[in-house]
């Protein structure tokens, strides 16, 4: 039967160009809902109907044979059913991308569904000393922007601190812009002459709030004290445990030889263990920078352990499909229309 011929040739050239454009070919393909596929029976059984019950009548009627033999069929005539070739395909090209295909490649896969990352940074006046070159801050700031450079699928919000605390930038993918930010912030632009630890903490916290991610943390970096008031940094971190948030603090610059009473060291550990996050220390740009490291490992370690979410396909069966429909309608009611 012309009409299945049709059919099966127009699924056979979708189908073998597909397999060409997806690297590794179909044993990369799996089905996330195969049971789908079953449907495609729909078309085929309305094919076998259609051939069993569906007989045109004639529609002409010759007096003599000698006339019906010098009538040649041509192109057209034997291509006439290929209008309806083009419909089964698309059919069955439908079910196959209603079964959800998906590629099995694990460089293929998105790492993970993306973790929600609160980086609060502090920018009291003490961020200004020179034992990180060429200050503090602005070691801090390389190492954050390398950290957003690699966290690709994950949406980062950035919170600066001092005396108070404030939004630089709410969750966002656009991580061109987070880099933009980063490199603008500076000393000045807010009152630096305490540290609220607490108030980035919470106002870190309140980036989160409405916040659907199943991994969702917070970034500390400071040098120093919470010395502001107001909001406790325990109670704060006390609040991230309730909600799942962890937090990771970073304790930036050299803090000894008579310097001690400039930083609590202790009450950082505390913040991170309470949340079941990490404390580092650096004391230098190397041990900052060793110090995000660590950190992005910790965060991959999560990521693996995280649900893995494959790449879709099944827009290679779609696009063909709604193709072969345009391509039915447009012979049907032009060369290859039928005239009863």
């Amino acid at each position: 039967m012309r009409v299945l011929g049709f059919s099966l040739f127009a699924v056979a050239i979708v189908l073998i160009s597909i397999a060409l454009l997806i690297e590794g070919g179909p044993r990369y393909v799996v089905f996330a809902q195969p049971w789908w596929g079953l449907s495609a029976l729909a078309p085929m059984l309305a094919l076998i109907v259609q051939a069993r019950i569906s007989r045109r009548p004639a529609t002409l009627r010759f007096s003599r044979k000698k006339n019906l033999d010098r009538i040649r069929g041509g192109l057209a005539a034997w291509l006439v059913d290929l209008p309806d070739g083009f419909r089964f395909a698309a059919a069955l090209l439908l079910a196959l991308a209603l079964a959800r295909p998906q590629s099995s490649r694990a460089d293929e896969r998105i790492e993970h569904e993306g973790i929600d990352i609160v980086v609060a940074l502090d920018l009291s006046e003490s961020m200004s000393n020179q034992d990180l070159r060429p200050t503090r801050l602005e070691a801090a700031k390389a190492v954050i922007e390398d950290f957003i450079i690699r966290r690709h699928h994950d949406r980062i919000a950035l919170v600066a601190f001092g005396a108070n605390a404030s939004t630089v930038a709410p969750l966002t993918l656009d991580h061109n812009v987070l880099i933009r930010l980063v490199r603008r912030m500076k000393l000045g632009v807010m009152d630096g002459t305490r540290t609220s630890i607490g108030g980035g903490l919470g106002v870190s916290l309140n980036r989160l709030e409405d916040s659907t991610a199943d991994t969702r943390i917070v970034v500390l970096l400071t040098d120093g004290v919470h010395n502001a008031g107001g909001v406790d940094p325990d109670s704060v971190a006390q609040r991230a445990a309730d909600r799942g948030v962890r937090i990771y603090t970073v304790l930036v610059g050299q803090h000894g030889q008579g310097n001690n009473q400039s930083v609590d060291a202790g009450q950082l550990e505390r913040l991170a263990s309470t949340t079941k996050g990490l404390a580092y220390t650096a004391q230098d740009v190397e041990s900052l920078t060793t110090s995000f490291q660590a950190l992005l490992d910790d965060l991959m370690k999560s990521t693996i352990e995280g649900e893995q979410v494959r790449a879709e396909l099944f827009y290679w069966l779609l696009w063909p499909a709604l193709l072969l429909i345009l391509l039915e309608v447009l012979l049907r009611n032009t060369r290859l229309r039928r005239f009863p």
